[in-house]
């Protein structure tokens, strides 16, 4: 495109990106194609990744892999994959989370009062922690599981 700063250019990679990984989602989504949802959600997560590489926020993309692996891990059978671990989704949604338990305890008391980016930090908590719900009670016992448990409490009252 003559005469442009290369934005568009970069919106519509990102646009191709997150086409790739609807269609990819849909077919993992489909609970018909088995196993090979497993494979069709990997698909999907490289295209993510190209999303990601392209200018898409990255707490977008974790959300949406997030949703995706949470979903495989109640439908499909457990197999040796760290990926399809809810153990291994539980720390990687906690590493993935902008604040501490203790931060986001103190900010949602007021959270209206908040300033706009910490309001859209507690959001962000709440999203990336809601692929934990139907997965919660899948996590080995220890300090992961007692972690998602505190933030799962505070989640309802997360903006």
């Amino acid at each position: 495109m003559e005469g442009t700063d290369g934005a568009g250019d970069s919106v519509d990679r990102i646009n191709e990106w997150l086409g790739a990984w609807q269609l990819n989602q849909s077919y993992a989504q489909d609970r018909d194609r088995g196993e090979a949802r497993r494979i069709w959600a990997r698909v999907a997560f490289a295209a993510l990744d190209g999303a990601e590489q392209a200018g898409y926020p990255t707490k977008n993309a974790d959300a949406g892999r997030f949703h995706l692996r949470a979903l495989l891990i109640v439908d499909l059978t457990p197999d040796d994959d760290p990926l399809w671990s809810p153990d291994q989704l539980a720390s990687d949604v906690l590493e993935a989370l902008p604040l501490g338990l203790e931060q986001a305890r103190a900010w949602v008391t007021d959270w209206r009062m908040r300033p706009r980016h910490e309001i859209a930090a507690l959001r962000t908590c709440k999203n990336l922690l809601g692929p934990m719900e139907p997965i919660a009670d899948r996590l080995a016992a220890g300090p992961v599981r007692a972690q998602i448990n505190r933030w799962l409490d505070l989640r309802a009252h997360l903006p």
